[in-house]
């Protein structure tokens, strides 16, 4: 049986029980992942011989869906959507609610395999980052970039999280969590870098709770921090953050709540130390070589 004949039933169940909604659209780059889902269940189906059973990915079948959803009726709740606040994470629930209804249907939620990316402020993560991104196509998530982005939509809570950037504080686990996995359900993609995160226990903690999550090591880049300071001012990004009492905060806080998180993962035989008070380019010939097996 073809993947486009195991998978229209289903598709066509949704569509009756859940309207297609404008925030769908979101998913819309996720639609050529949602064609490798159908394909990979019709292959799990044949080869198990258990054609009513079919075990999906999460993140791909309901991006795929979502996407599906946006094109085939667009306009159909766009009304809707800005008075019930509709957001993609309510797609992601309404799709795997109507789906584990059906009979016959498992869910194999996708497992996303990640780095966290430790240093201090001005380290270098960014810039090993960007090449590991180049070379061997993974996902770079900064989270400090999420919550500055966040800060942007101006929003009561967006707000709150400016005011803690300013002050050189750590965001609350539950919205930087939230915002990471956002991101890493919407890439489509499973591998993934964490830059500046967990930045303590507290952070950590919540993390390793998230369900489908592998953590395969912590990749701390360690410079002194005359260094980083000189950098931080240097590259002139006009972040309100760089400045000189602002970055002594955050080092202060890096070596206070940070730091116990590398020491943890470190006792675990998780930590990679790299000297990155060097050019980039000694720097990354020692990184890549972390990842020739991720």
């Amino acid at each position: 049986m073809s993947a486009s004949r195991n998978l229209t039933p289903l598709l066509s169940t949704l569509l009756r029980r859940w309207p297609a909604s404008a925030a769908a659209a979101a998913y819309a780059p996720a639609l050529r992942s949602y064609a490798t889902a159908a394909v990979a269940a019709s292959a799990a189906g044949s080869s198990t011989q258990t054609a009513s059973r079919r075990t999906v990915s999460l993140g791909l079948l309901s991006a795929g869906f979502a996407a599906t959803c946006a094109f085939a009726a667009p306009t159909s709740s766009a009304s809707a959507d800005s008075s019930s606040g509709t957001t993609p994470e309510s797609v992601l629930t309404k799709v795997r609610s109507t789906i584990s209804q059906l009979p016959g249907m498992e869910w194999a939620a996708p497992t996303f395999h990640v780095v966290f990316v430790l240093g201090g402020p001005g380290s270098g993560k960014g810039t090993q980052c960007a090449k590991l991104v180049e070379e061997f196509g993974v996902v770079h998530l900064s989270a400090g970039d999420l919550l500055r982005a966040h800060v942007k939509s101006g929003t009561e809570d967006g707000n709150m999280v400016k005011a803690m950037i300013a002050e050189g504080k750590i965001v609350p686990s539950s919205v930087t969590i939230g915002l990471l996995k956002k991101a890493m359900l919407e890439s489509g993609k499973t591998k993934f870098l964490i830059d500046g995160f967990p930045r303590n226990a507290e952070n950590r903690e919540a993390f390793e709770k998230e369900d489908g999550i592998d953590i395969h090591f912590v990749l701390f880049f360690d410079c002194p921090e005359k260094v980083m300071e000189k950098r931080i001012l240097s590259r002139n990004e006009g972040r309100s953050d760089d400045n000189v009492k602002t970055i002594r905060k955050r080092f202060k806080v890096f070596i206070d709540q940070s730091m116990p998180v590398v020491n943890h993962y470190k006792g675990m035989g998780k930590v990679h130390w790299v000297n990155s008070n060097r050019d980039p380019e000694a720097v990354y010939a020692e990184t890549r070589k972390l990842f020739e097996n991720f």
